[in-house]
């Protein structure tokens, strides 16, 4: 008795073909890019450009941050405000995500599909003595509350040193942004150092 070897192809093509063809692929239906080395998987519905990659092996993700003194105006006690600032991304590790263009203190999910991210966040800030400071994730501009960290910035004029970290879902375009509140008074807030991360999970 001898074996049989068989062989089958899968559909492929370059990254630039995929695009300009854009098809459906049936549900289970592999595609692959042969310049890129990735594929996706079709759902029989759904045209490529709106699939998203296949367990692409590098996760999505990326780090900006600003380590110089930057005024924050807060306008209101207790009121959660963008920055206003702009942080410089790192560009060495960041993959499938660029600086925001909304809150350019924020990161923008350039990856061509929904991703699961874990944020971290961390801004000293100071308005002078004995002040109560607080920091949220923002997505799209809106606050995320179950992210809210607070702490004291003591006497002597000391930095209160603000963290928070959560699970965000972010969709191609979407964008994920540190907001900051004066909970003591309305007095506007230096930021001393900030930074902001986020890897695919």
């Amino acid at each position: 008795m001898s074996d049989t070897i068989t062989r089958f192809k899968l559909r492929n093509g370059t990254a630039a073909a995929w695009t300009a063809a854009n098809p459906v692929l049936l549900a289970g239906e592999m595609g692959i890019e042969t310049d890129t080395r990735r594929y996706k998987i079709g759902d029989g519905t759904t045209a490529w450009a709106g699939l998203s990659f296949y367990i692409e092996g590098t996760p999505i993700r990326g780090q900006c941050s600003k380590m110089t003194d930057g005024d924050i105006e807060i306008g209101s006690q207790g009121a959660y405000v963008t920055t206003g600032l702009t942080a410089t991304l790192d560009g060495d590790t960041a993959y499938g995500m660029v600086l925001g263009t909304t809150d350019t203190f924020g990161l923008k999910n350039n990856s061509g599909g929904t991703k699961l991210f874990r944020v971290y966040g961390s801004i000293d800030a100071t308005d002078g003595n004995n002040s109560t400071l607080g920091v949220k994730l923002a997505k799209n501009g809106t606050a995320i509350d179950n992210s809210e960290c607070r702490a004291f910035t003591g006497s002597g004029a000391q930095e209160a040193k603000l963290v928070t970290s959560w699970m965000v879902e972010l969709a191609d375009g979407d964008e994920i942004s540190l907001f900051i509140a004066n909970h003591s008074n309305s007095s506007d807030l230096v930021l001393k150092r900030g930074r902001l991360v986020a890897v695919e999970i």
